[in-house]
């Protein structure tokens, strides 16, 4: 017996007055749309399934998204693998009951873009220095251990200053950033760093309208901090996934 087929759920956009895209989501189905009063719901024939987490699907699901998002602006992204049981189900449990709620979603993000800005130390080891020589109780410790085999308690001390330090010079910079960044940007939230050289990963949502400015600026940083051997690199504009949850439940 064939599994019966569901619809699965990239993304919700205003109703438009024409789709226009040919692209094929998880599971191969093509995107098409669901309407409801000014909402759409952009949706691929799929089978009542869970995905599994793979490179390929949740690749495929981002990738559907952007293309909504660059043909028709302003998307409220879905999370991985909802699938619900049939068209009606998207249309009377989503888009009718929960259309109020829908558009000032969609309001908050209209004209607006997300960016994934780093910022990442090129040379630990000149930052560990800088640490030491700005810290007079490190630089103190340094001059009296030389040359002499550190015990546990003098390890432990040193190496929490340090981190100290490192943590000290990362806020720093950080809080300069977003300082430099405040006519741009929206709203930020932090994601997961990823190693010790990377100073933060911020997400940020800033107007359409200003990326090139945006551009500049962090541009302009990499010679700001040339000094402290950072490198600064941003990626997007991608929908807006940290900034918007649609919160789906069909029970």
């Amino acid at each position: 017996m064939e599994k019966s087929l569901g619809k699965y759920l990239y993304c919700i956009i205003k109703k438009p007055k024409s789709f226009g895209i040919e692209f094929c989501g998880v599971g191969g189905g093509v995107l098409h749309l669901i309407n409801s009063g000014e909402l759409a719901a952009v949706v691929s024939d799929s089978s009542i399934t869970d995905y599994p987490i793979t490179r390929e699907n949740t690749m495929a699901h981002q990738r559907a998204i952007e293309e909504v998002m660059r043909a028709h602006s302003s998307v409220l992204p879905v999370s991985f693998c909802t699938v619900a049981e049939n068209r009606a189900v998207v249309e009377k449990k989503l888009l009718e009951l929960k259309q109020s709620e829908l558009l000032d979603a969609l309001q908050s993000v209209e004209g607006k873009v997300e960016l994934n800005l780093k910022a990442i130390w090129l040379d630990m080891p000149a930052v560990f220095q800088k640490v030491v020589v700005e810290n007079p109780e490190l630089a103190r410790l340094k001059k009296e251990f030389a040359g002499s085999r550190l015990g546990m308690d003098s390890t432990i001390k040193i190496g929490k200053l340090v981190e100290d330090g490192i943590r000290t010079r990362r806020d720093n910079i950080r809080e300069d950033i977003l300082s430099l960044l405040e006519d741009i940007v929206v709203d930020h939230k932090e994601t997961p760093r990823l190693g010790e050289q990377m100073i933060f990963n911020l997400a940020v949502l800033i107007p359409q309208n200003k990326q090139k400015v945006f551009d500049q600026t962090v541009r302009d940083l990499d010679e700001k901090y040339k000094e402290e051997n950072v490198y600064f690199k941003y990626i997007g504009p991608t929908p807006p996934f940290n900034f918007v949850k649609v919160h789906i439940s069909f029970a």
